[in-house]
């Protein structure tokens, strides 16, 4: 979900740049959030230990209209007892409603409700595995506040165009607040309809496909139907006068097939020259943008229905599944809401704790879709993530209050800094085609489900065999960032490079064991990009180059948050194998670059102890050794290897990276 705070004059608009636009609208109204979570989360427990059903299917039957918040109408609830015999069935619905009746298995039963907690005790209780069909038929105005944005059900006025609307937003825990419910992450819903009876002058878009518009009376009747599992907050409504805009995506994976993009545009807005010339342009790039994310994360999850959009008065969107809300159209934030539809709706968070499963890997789509669509704006769209996160020296992306809307979509946070950890994740596997084949994998895994940031970390460590529990422990758990202060110089045919590196919060991290690129920059041969292992507070390195050296850029791709001086020159520098005490022995390592034998020499004739440790971390090699060994990495692969020697206490004597060629 991505948003602005919005100030319209006519079709323009302001944006504060520091703060993510879905983050912005996310977090208003959080102080009337907080207070509906609190009350809702004190029923939580009860909730969670007493719903002893799963949620097979939904259909809200609803009257409404573009122009009050008032509901009313039916809910049927098709459920699968679990477990222990059910002897009462519960749901919620917030107390602004009257309940006209409730029916249990067709007969007509007595509610009892205390807050927003409804319960019909059952004749006869349900034994596990039997099924069951409850109707609440209620009526009412929706309450003011609760969701991330505004309410979990609205009625206004666009501000630009002038058109009525009501429309629901039910993130994070607020879908009680227009139906009955289960408002649990983990149980999605099988099969959904969604029916809107409403003055024949509006259209109403909703989840799923449109099967059918029935006449009633003066009214017509939109009846939505999916068949795809959804989680409670992402079933949707919106009711305008709109105008149906379409566009057609043809994804790899269907070549003769189309994929329907179903935009409903406020009807003044659709023919309207001002947004023929500024959103519509924007709107038009999704049929390739929906191929593109097709083609990097699999195939898109909903094919066999539809993607589209319904325009709402409310900064930036809200990613309902199969039908993206939202305010306007923009570039990226219709990139953003549409890599939800992967990361949120096919795979959604398992807590709302994990919203980095939703949040940053929507926000990483943004940069994906800057570096292979738009790349001429993706160094600043990467810059622009990573400033926001060096604006303040600490906090994790890891979170436990989940009450809090504002910290749950924090955008230096949640968005910007969950999103840049992604694309540094990417650099450590350092192997697009095992990269993206990774989250290709775990969406099919998890497809339909929930998935926790613990099930994303274990299933790429078991896809790429790469353990990434430093990497987490860093930058998904730790506060802070990394700085790199780094001196370079040139002698003969080498480059020197010493690199010291500091901590925004070295009480949280104290140092990042990571990967590193440098570009050093040359007179007479072209600039080379060389990659390194920083994993000590200074590192030296040194590289035999051709031409003459000029310059050193850190990081110039930009692959992780870093800050630090531009490097200079060091004359001094040349030489240096090693930081180490004075009464330390003198060791030496080469040739580097080596073919594969690499000669190490240790004045002293104590026993220290060598370690081969590869780019991904793994210990390929220790020995042993006395005054001098050899070590024969011909059988390895070519690439940076970090050589390690430690004295008998366990002291390190010297780290190097070798680059084996």
């Amino acid at each position: 979900m991505k948003k602005f705070t919005l100030f319209f004059t006519a079709l323009s608009f302001t944006i504060n740049a520091q703060q993510h636009f879905c983050s912005k609208a996310k977090q208003h109204s959080a102080a009337n959030h907080i207070a509906h979570s609190a009350r809702t989360s004190a029923l939580v427990p009860q909730i969670s230990h007493e719903l002893k059903y799963d949620v097979k299917f939904v259909h809200l039957n609803l009257n409404l209209e573009r122009n009050t918040k008032f509901i009313s109408g039916g809910v049927k609830t098709i459920g699968l007892v679990l477990n222990l015999p059910l002897d009462t069935f519960q749901t919620l619905l917030h107390q602004n409603y009257t309940i006209d009746s409730v029916r249990f298995n067709g007969a007509l039963l007595t509610s009892i409700r205390k807050d927003s907690m409804i319960k019909v005790k059952v004749p006869v209780p349900l034994v596990s595995g039997s099924t069951f069909t409850s109707i609440v038929y209620y009526k009412g105005t929706a309450p003011t506040g609760g969701a991330a944005i505004g309410s979990g059900y609205d009625s206004g006025t666009s501000g630009a165009w002038g058109n009525q609307v009501s429309w629901s937003l039910s993130e994070s825990i607020v879908a009680y607040h227009w139906w009955p419910c289960k408002q649990i992450l983990t149980d999605k819903i099988d099969s959904s309809w969604v029916f809107v009876t409403t003055d024949s002058t509006n259209k109403v878009g909703s989840n799923g496909l449109l099967k059918n518009v029935v006449i009633v009376g003066n009214k017509k009747r939109y009846e939505w139907k999916s068949r795809t599992p959804i989680d409670y907050y992402l079933i949707s409504v919106a009711i305008a006068k709109y105008k149906e805009y379409d566009l057609y995506a043809h994804p790899m994976y269907l070549p003769n097939d189309s994929i329907l993009i179903q935009n409903y545009i406020y009807d003044n807005a659709i023919n309207n020259l001002g947004w023929i010339n500024t959103q519509k342009v924007q709107l038009n790039k999704m049929p390739l943008v929906l191929e593109f994310e097709s083609k990097m994360y699999g195939m898109y999850p909903f094919y066999k229905e539809k993607y589209g959009h319904c325009m709402a008065p409310f900064g930036g969107g809200m990613e309902h599944q199969t039908m993206t809300s939202l305010g306007y159209f923009d570039y990226y934030v219709d990139a953003h809401e549409l890599g939800h539809q992967w990361w949120g709706d096919n795979v959604t968070c398992k807590s709302w704790g994990d919203i980095w499963m939703n949040e940053g890997f929507a926000s990483y789509t943004e940069h994906l879709v800057a570096q292979y669509l738009d790349n001429v704006n993706f160094a600043n769209n990467l810059s622009s993530a990573h400033n926001n996160v060096m604006s303040s020296p600490g906090g994790s992306i890891f979170f436990t209050d989940t009450l809090n809307s504002s910290r749950i979509f924090d955008s230096r946070l949640t968005y910007d800094k969950g999103g840049a950890i992604i694309h540094s994740l990417r650099f450590v596997t350092n192997n697009d085609s095992l990269w993206f084949n990774a989250l290709r994998g775990f969406q099919n895994t998890y497809k339909n489900s929930t998935a926790s940031a613990v099930d994303f970390k274990n299933y790429y460590q078991t896809f790429t065999g790469i353990n990434a529990s430093q990497f987490f422990t860093q930058w998904y758990y730790g506060e802070g960032f990394p700085s790199f202060n780094a001196i370079y110089n040139f002698v003969g045919n080498v480059f020197y490079i010493q690199s010291t590196q500091s901590t925004s919060t070295p009480s949280s991290v104290a140092l990042f064991n990571t990967p590193i690129e440098y570009k050093i920059i040359r007179q007479g041969a072209p600039d080379t990009i060389v990659r390194v292992i920083h994993s000590n507070i200074t590192e030296t390195y040194s590289f035999a180059i051709l031409g003459t050296g000029k310059g050193l850029v850190v990081d110039p791709n930009n692959w992780i948050i870093n800050g630090g001086a531009a490097p200079t020159k060091d004359t001094m520098l040349a030489g240096i194998n090693v930081i180490a005490n004075n009464n330390s022995p003198q060791i030496t390592i080469g040739p580097n670059p080596t073919k594969g034998i690499l000669n190490i020499s240790n004045s002293s004739n104590e026993a220290v102890k060598v370690q081969v440790i590869d780019m991904n971390g793994k210990l390929i090699l220790e020995r042993v050794f006395g005054s001098d060994t050899s070590i024969d990495l011909t059988n390895y692969s070519n690439g940076i290897y970090s050589v390690k020697v430690f004295d008998n206490s366990g002291n390190e004597l010297l780290s190097k990276k070798i680059v084996k060629q």
